[in-house]
């Protein structure tokens, strides 16, 4: 019997025969995104580095996959700067922003300039794993890279965390796929 599209076969499991997809049968960009405004995702800003060197970006794709052991995992665009630097450093901490903190997601939202340091003047501290975490968020995970695949046009990233906790009070803060974040401008 034949996997799931890549996935090998095992009892229970639909496979690629149980719905056979043309390319006239898949859903459309549009269509996709239409599902998701209806649907609220928690924003979180994903910091990378080891040793000082540092990264972070916004991401609303996030989740946690597995409780023993505990792994999380994110999708981010393929093409983002971060990437290399997350194969490089090979961890990641998820820090969960709480409800008002739509600056901070916008600042992380955007390309660094050269030279710019975007969690300068952020409070953080170094987790576990070396990544930052922000200690205004409502909680964080940080998490050791298990495995990275690209899917359509995100790499798919998922960590074993290694450690995690509330930090804050609050609610998470969430968004749609139409929301904007404010776009903070540079120091």
């Amino acid at each position: 019997m034949a996997g799931l599209r890549g996935v090998p076969d095992a009892p229970g499991y639909a496979t690629s025969q149980s719905f056979p997809a043309g390319e006239e049968d898949l859903m459309t960009t549009e269509q996709f995104a239409d599902v998701l405004r209806g649907i609220p995702l928690v924003v979180s800003v994903v910091t990378v580095g080891r040793g000082g060197a540092d990264n972070a970006l916004t991401v609303s794709w996030a989740a946690p996959v597995a409780f023993d052991p505990p792994h999380f995992m994110i999708a981010v665009d393929q093409h983002h700067y971060s990437v290399d630097f997350l194969k490089s450093t090979r961890n990641f901490t998820v820090n969960v922003l709480r409800e008002g903190q739509e600056r901070l997601a916008g600042r992380f939202a955007r390309q660094s300039m050269t030279q710019e340091d975007k969690l300068d003047a952020v409070p953080v501290r170094e987790g576990e794993t070396g990544a930052a975490i922000l200690t205004d968020a409502l909680a964080y995970f940080d998490c050791e890279l298990v495995s990275a695949s690209v899917v359509g046009d995100h790499l798919l990233v998922v960590g074993r965390v290694v450690d995690a906790g509330v930090l804050n009070g609050g609610r998470p803060m969430q968004t749609s796929a139409g929301l904007r974040y404010q776009k903070a401008s540079p120091a």
